[in-house]
């Protein structure tokens, strides 16, 4: 099996870290939102630009990558992390029509829209 399937957003926060590091770079908040902010503007414009899908996955890649930056700085740990994705994913899975209404551009809980 591809290790790259087995575990990539570890995988992801540790070249992260790694990568910090051979520059003596401790993440600050202030740079690192100020590197996601940038990156997410490349993302959606690649994006709304029409740009090929390499671009917009590279450009996404990126944003990955200053997100997991922005964890560091806050003291996020990978297995926190980790765990809140995991999390996300069980919430997600458990929407339903019965539960939640698409409206708006985004998909809402029904009780909220009362």
């Amino acid at each position: 099996m591809d290790t790259r399937q087995q575990d990539s957003l570890r995988e992801l926060f540790l070249g992260t870290a790694a990568f910090y590091e051979r520059f003596g770079y401790v993440p600050q908040l202030a740079d690192s939102v100020s590197n996601f902010r940038e990156e997410t503007r490349e993302l959606i414009e690649a994006a709304e630009t029409g740009s090929d899908v390499a671009h917009i996955a590279e450009e996404a890649a990126d944003v990955f990558v200053t997100a997991i930056g922005v964890c560091m700085s806050s003291g996020v740990d990978i297995d926190l992390l980790i765990d809140q994705v995991y999390a996300v994913i069980h919430k997600n899975n458990a929407k339903t029509h019965a539960t939640h209404i698409y409206t708006d551009g985004k998909i809402r809980r029904r009780s909220s829209l009362k």
